[in-house]
């Protein structure tokens, strides 16, 4: 198992980010080229058990992706995974952490993933796997700043 961890501080408050963060159609707000989500559906309301059904574009290529909402703790943290073989990896969890800040909120990220592909998935893994990830939530991190900050911009004027 590959462990990935990620944080960032966003300056609005714990509900806004959880607001956003709770509807599953906000990855298409914050997913960064070359990557892009298409969310088809959400059963909602959003609890323990809901699936989320999702292509994700890497470029041209579409995958397939769904995640399964296991845990779920308004306003700080939800789980989600992906079922086996329902999307790119091998196995998938990700835990979603929300922590109020006098500056703002905590965005937390913990990863926990098996990349598919068996041994070769692994050496591609060890060689491309931080970078990538790194990349792509860094790309995550300015688009959720943009989209809340500029949200809470606007709120207070």
């Amino acid at each position: 198992m590959t462990e990935f961890n990620y944080r960032f501080l966003v300056a609005a408050p714990l509900n806004s980010v959880w607001q956003f963060h709770d509807d599953p159609a906000a990855l298409t707000k914050v997913m960064t080229f070359p990557v892009r989500a298409v969310v088809h559906s959400v059963d909602r309301p959003v609890q323990p058990g809901s699936k989320v059904r999702m292509t994700f574009w890497f470029g041209p290529v579409p995958v397939k992706w769904n995640v399964v909402v296991r845990e779920r703790s308004a306003p700080n943290m939800f789980r989600d995974e992906q079922p086996a073989g329902e999307g790119p990896f091998t196995s998938w969890q990700h835990i979603h952490r929300f922590e109020s800040a006098p500056e703002g909120t905590w965005i937390i990220d913990q990863i926990e993933y098996q990349p598919p592909f068996g041994g070769l998935g692994r050496i591609l893994d060890k060689i491309f796997g931080k970078l990538t990830m790194t990349l792509m939530f860094k790309g995550r991190e300015r688009a959720t700043k943009r989209y809340l900050e500029q949200e809470q911009e606007q709120e207070q004027k």
